[in-house]
């Protein structure tokens, strides 16, 4: 019985949070050793299931192999991943495949865990939810031999991240787990704003071959910088709704917001083409650095105008001492709060520094990652 492996990584937005979500602005992502893994088992009939065992969810119930539709009652939170199972067995289709029955159990590792204080529970901020659509896309894929290209893996899960949960992001953090590290660039939101799951498979495969105006550029953090993340225990930012705060603030004052979204993203493109001459020199050294903390200081004041805790003042404070504890930069990336804090540290014994004091701090737990760089594999074996 054919069965197929699949991993995608977590990542760390370091620069163009927010800013990322107007075209043609960059963001700089990078993927770490933290993974979501997804497994799936080939059967000879049409009966699939779904399992993960992390959160205790199962789920039991039919692919129509002619059309690739699946019949399968789930709850809210196995729609995102339901959804990237069945697009990718509907493009499977068209593309020749024969399809079948499956069963998909899907483990993240522990870095993507959810933090319990009690009775609270938080996400860790590394992007399990993208990780697990690339790694459920590739991994459907590979089942039906359909070849796993990264352009039409990337494209397919954000598809199913469109379709299952209503919304158009920038699609950072599947390009990464698509990709690897990666300056990216978005795509235009009207290429998916107009496909709907009523649309038909060859629909499907006509807009997953056509031409995207994303733009993904593998670059990884320069060598030098020792990596450091820690999760605020008990807490955590929900994204959707702080991009909702910011959206409305755009609406009711979209020349405010452009005028702060443009200065963040200017010193972005300042602290990009800083790492970009980075080896070794001390004079692009001091500019990222500069760029780095001007961009992070007009988020905080997108967050101000907004009326969303993208980085609140306690956290202002975090940030500086860490600062002056051994991080070179840090921040709360992504789309901030209280998720997690990331930082760059320009030597070991800085790192050590920095995990000491962040290790006497009860708000903070040190989530042990580090850098990766690579996108989504996938294997397959015969059980």
């Amino acid at each position: 019985m054919k069965v197929v492996s699949a991993r995608a990584p977590g990542k760390i937005l370091w620069l163009g949070g927010y800013s990322i979500l107007e075209k043609p602005n960059p963001g700089f992502v990078t993927t770490v050793n933290a993974f979501s893994r997804v497994r799936i088992t080939k059967s000879h009939d049409n009966i699939i299931t779904i399992n993960v065992p992390q959160l205790n969810l199962h789920a039991e119930g039919r692919i129509d192999v002619h059309t690739g539709m699946l019949d399968i009652k789930i709850g809210d939170k196995l729609v995102l991943l339901k959804t990237a199972i069945e697009i990718s067995a509907r493009y499977a289709l068209e593309e020749g495949a024969e399809l079948s029955g499956f069963g998909v159990e899907t483990k993240n590792d522990d870095q993507f865990s959810y933090i319990l204080t009690g009775d609270k529970v938080s996400k860790s901020g590394l992007g399990g939810s993208a990780a697990v659509t690339v790694a459920a896309v590739a991994g459907m894929l590979k089942l039906f031999g359909i070849d796993t290209d990264k352009d039409i893996v990337h494209k397919l899960a954000q598809t199913a991240h469109s379709l299952a949960t209503g919304k158009v992001g920038s699609g950072f953090d599947i390009a990464a787990a698509a990709y690897g590290s990666i300056i990216y660039e978005r795509y235009s939101t009207s290429i998916l704003k107009g496909f709907t799951n009523e649309m038909d498979n060859t629909t499907l495969a006509k807009l997953i071959k056509s031409g995207w105006d994303y733009s993904a550029e593998r670059f990884t953090m320069p060598s030098g910088f020792e990596l450091l993340f820690a999760n605020f225990v008990g807490e955590s930012m929900v994204t959707t709704k702080a991009v909702g705060s910011v959206s409305t603030f755009k609406t009711k004052d979209p020349e405010k917001y452009l005028s702060v979204i443009n200065r963040i993203n200017e010193e972005n493109v300042n602290a990009i083409n800083a790492l970009k001459k980075f080896d070794g020199n001390a004079e692009a050294k001091r500019e990222f650095a500069e760029a780095f903390i001007a961009g992070r200081r007009y988020t905080k004041e997108l967050g101000i105008l907004s009326n969303t805790e993208i980085e609140p003042e306690d956290c202002t404070e975090l940030i500086e001492q860490s600062e002056h504890n051994g991080a070179f930069v840090a921040k709360l990336p992504g789309a901030g709060g209280r998720d997690a804090i990331a930082a760059l540290c320009d030597s070991t014994a800085n790192r050590q520094k920095l995990s000491a004091f962040w290790s006497a701090r009860k708000e903070l737990s040190e989530n042990r990652i580090g850098f990766y760089n690579e996108g989504f594999d996938v294997t397959e074996g015969i059980r």
